[in-house]
């Protein structure tokens, strides 16, 4: 067989060769693999996530609560209540008081159920006069309703106190029946 010339270096591997020599320093602990530590970026990324995230909290802290929307309007529970409180007060106070308290309340009512601006005109400014355009015809329906409420909100002023009465009690009565 035929001997290579790097064969010694390989019996030397395999334990054949000089005893191996002791270190200088036993007390000494081996060496520990020096790692590089992380890149720049990764701490660029850190810092950034916690800007972020700062910015969240202090967003969270700063922002102005949630307004509640406004409660509903309920025109008819709130017209039946005015009409009422009026017809309590109705032997009260002059007839005339009453019948202008009525007319109000109804022309509020009629604003705040159609989203007609009734309360400081008539039937005639509001549909014959040119007070709605002419584009709104889905207003035009309330006409007829119109009529009736001027009727009451524009009636002659009661005499007596229990002509006032019956006015309020009329207008009880159209306002029920416009509910249903």
């Amino acid at each position: 067989m035929k001997v290579l010339p790097f064969q010694p270096v390989i019996a030397q591997q395999a334990g054949q060769g000089p005893p191996l020599q002791p270190l200088p320093h036993p007390e000494l602990p081996d060496p520990a693999l020096v790692t590089s530590g992380p890149e720049w970026w990764v701490y660029a990324s850190a810092g950034g996530l916690v800007v972020i995230l700062l910015g969240l909290v202090i967003w969270l802290l700063m922002r102005p609560a949630r307004t509640s929307p406004p409660p509903m309007k309920k025109p008819y529970a709130a017209a039946m209540n005015r009409l009422r409180d009026i017809l309590a007060k109705a032997s009260q106070q002059p007839p005339a008081r009453t019948a202008a308290d009525v007319s109000e309340t109804l022309r509020i009512y009629f604003h705040d159920r159609y989203r007609i601006p009734a309360p400081f005109r008539t039937t005639n400014e509001l549909f014959v006069n040119g007070g709605i355009p002419a584009a709104s015809p889905r207003l035009q329906r309330y006409a007829p309703l119109a009529e009736l409420w001027d009727q009451l909100a524009f009636a002659p002023v009661p005499a007596d106190p229990q002509q006032a009465a019956e006015l309020v009690q009329k207008a009880i009565s159209h306002l029920e029946e416009d509910r249903s």
